[in-house]
């Protein structure tokens, strides 16, 4: 081999064994003592004065806010069980009003039984009885017109039967009179119907008119007979 191809041989080697830029840049920075891969400030980011401040007034309205959506949400959990305790109240105590209006109505009562006793002890002879029970009676019924006064103050009300057409929505029958007259007219009530307010709460059971069926004829009779 001639000197010159040993020497393009010997350069070639030489250039295979050369360090790159890059790395003679990480060889300088080792002897630095400066890690390519690190940030600067060994990893601290620096913020000015107002930048913190800005950051620790966001960080104070967010724990504001926190402290805030707690106590609402304590604030609701409280209105939550007060508002079934009122409501528990409400049902338990609904028919504290009419109650107490009905307590005098049981005083009469009371009162118009123990002076019909009293009386009956004291009384001789048939008029002191006949007395004694029409004075009962008289109190009997200013208790019944006491109640019923009570309860239509309560919006109970009774519905009229009396000359009334039938009446499927307030009106109940329980059966048919078949007599000459206007049809569906209610001759008589066997029970009172009462109505709360607009609502019905009980219908009224009654008696009404129907056409009476035509009588036969006696043609008809034979006709009958004979088939």
């Amino acid at each position: 081999m001639s000197h010159h191809h040993k020497k393009n041989h010997n350069e070639k080697q030489d250039e295979g064994k050369r360090p790159s830029a890059g790395e003679v840049g990480m060889a300088e920075g080792e002897k630095q003592g400066v890690s390519p891969a690190s940030p600067p400030n060994g990893g601290k980011i620096e913020v000015s004065a107002q930048d913190f401040e800005d950051l620790k007034k966001k960080v104070e309205e967010l724990e504001g806010l926190r402290q805030k959506f707690l106590l609402a949400a304590a604030d609701y959990e409280n209105a939550k069980k007060r508002n079934a305790r009122e409501k528990e109240d409400f049902i338990k105590f609904s028919q504290e009003r009419i109650l107490r209006d009905l307590l005098p109505v049981i005083d009469n009562f009371e009162r118009a039984v123990g002076h019909a006793n009293t009386a009956s002890i004291k009384a001789s002879g048939e008029e002191a009885l006949q007395q004694n029970l029409k004075t009962l009676v008289s109190g009997v019924e200013r208790v019944q017109k006491q109640l019923t006064d009570i309860l239509k103050m309560h919006g109970l009300k009774r519905i009229e039967t009396a000359d009334q057409v039938f009446n499927p929505h307030f009106h109940e029958v329980v059966a048919h009179v078949p007599e000459e007259g206007k049809e569906d007219q209610i001759v008589d009530e066997l029970e009172p119907g009462f109505m709360l307010h607009d609502r019905l709460l009980r219908a009224a059971k009654v008696r009404v008119r129907v056409s009476p069926q035509p009588k036969a004829s006696a043609s008809d009779e034979k006709q009958d007979e004979i088939t």
